[in-house]
């Protein structure tokens, strides 16, 4: 898959290839469930199952989706670069990333930067390797926020990446259900199910007060249940970062408006 914008940043990395993160999925049939892991269909419906957790968590979101990959997973970095441009260029307030890449990007860390300036907040999943080791975007500090997996007895998923250069928090990641192609759901594990988790309560910080950047999102969403030091600020805990983020002063500098939320989700 390449883009005619691939060298828009004059960085040949466009071509770089990238691949979803999912650790399994299990169709929900209500006689059976078969389990999905690895191609061809283990990437399959993933945009559909991570915009599925987004309207879970945010209902009255709207939903701008962007397909960057192919449906075995895989895609190159200049069409994820060219969905983030086209997200910020059409009013996107928050921006979900369910992928990583292990290597480093200047092109993506620059459309991470532009999206910022127009206080676009970014969410990238942190990774399944189970390692500290950076993977990127999660690990674009400052610009976008890593989401870790957790249990759901509050632990870290086994699979999931940790510390604090990759994870700001944690959310649920285990077999969460949600929607699936062909009018069914499925039930998945995997960080790229906590991102959808952590952009869709951005969404309703949005939706309780405007004038959302970057920083402020991560403040408010770093009001987590603390667990243990790998996982950075905790578990996700959405009443808090709500009502952190009301009880802050207003920006003056930001004119971002709630109905306008809608997400990046690249398959």
């Amino acid at each position: 898959m390449q883009n005619g914008n691939q060298n828009q940043n004059g960085n040949s990395q466009g071509q770089q290839p990238c691949a979803l993160q999912q650790e399994s999925a299990a169709i929900l049939d209500q006689e059976s469930a078969a389990i999905l892991d690895g191609p061809p269909c283990g990437a399959f419906g993933h945009g559909t199952m991570t915009s599925g957790v987004v309207h879970l968590v945010a209902p009255n979101a709207k939903i701008l989706p962007l397909k960057a990959f192919s449906s075995n997973g895989t895609g190159y970095l200049s069409n994820i670069i060219a969905a983030l441009y086209y997200a910020v260029q059409h009013n996107a307030n928050v921006v979900n990333m369910s992928f990583d890449l292990s290597t480093p990007s200047s092109a993506l860390s620059q459309a991470a930067s532009y999206a910022n300036h127009a206080n676009v907040v970014l969410l990238a999943a942190a990774g399944n390797e189970d390692t500290s080791a950076r993977v990127y975007p999660a690990a674009l500090n400052g610009k976008v926020m890593g989401i870790a997996s957790t249990t759901n007895w509050d632990a870290r998923s086994s699979f999931s990446n940790y510390g604090s250069a990759d994870v700001w928090i944690g959310a649920p990641g285990e077999y969460v259900i949600s929607t699936f192609p062909g009018g069914g759901y499925a039930a998945a594990s995997g960080t790229s199910f906590s991102s959808p988790l952590a952009a869709g309560t951005a969404a309703l910080l949005l939706n309780a007060k405007s004038g959302l950047n970057q920083s402020q999102a991560a403040s408010a969403l770093s009001h987590g249940r603390l667990l243990t030091p790998d996982l950075n600020h905790g578990r996700l805990d959405a009443y808090q970062a709500i009502s952190a983020w009301v009880n802050t002063s207003s920006s003056s500098g930001s004119t971002s408006s709630s109905s306008g939320s809608c997400f990046l989700l690249c398959l």
